[in-house]
């Protein structure tokens, strides 16, 4: 548990060290707040329509995630801490190879800000509900890069 901890403070502090505009701190502390994932999508945008263009480690990083969630919905037993602290190791190494720039940086970060607060709030033993609203919210990833 404190090695948990000590990651997420990690992934914290290198997230808001590495975007330090007043308003990646707004999101930072909606993130904190009561939102969940679905609440916050809206807050993606298109690029006028189109997919914004992600570097291919965010994508792989969205997809091993999935990957994760699937496995523990297929064998429940493997949904443990574990889990969280693998999703969260993910998460934190997705923020350490963002390359991308401009909008679409922001975009992801509008997209990951939701992501983060879901898997923070993940029981030691998720429910089929909580993995599934996780797996569920990234597979929007695709709606919004590519």
């Amino acid at each position: 548990m404190k090695k948990l901890t000590i990651l997420s403070t990690v992934a914290v502090l290198f997230f808001i060290t590495s975007c330090s505009t007043d308003k990646h701190k707004d999101e930072q502390n909606q993130s904190e707040g009561t939102h969940t994932s679905s609440d916050v999508s809206a807050a993606v945008q298109l690029d006028n329509g189109s997919k914004w263009m992600a570097n291919i480690e965010t994508t792989q990083g969205i997809q091993s995630m999935t990957k994760m969630i699937e496995g523990s919905q297929a064998d429940p037993a493997q949904a443990t801490t574990s889990l969280k602290e693998n999703l969260l190791l993910q998460f934190t190494d997705i923020l350490n190879k963002c390359t991308m720039k401009g909008e679409s940086h922001e975009q992801l970060h509008n997209y990951l800000l939701p992501l983060k607060a879901d898997i923070e709030k993940l029981s030691a033993s998720p429910s089929a509900e909580e993995l599934e609203s996780i797996k569920s919210y990234l597979t929007t990833y695709y709606t919004y890069f590519e």
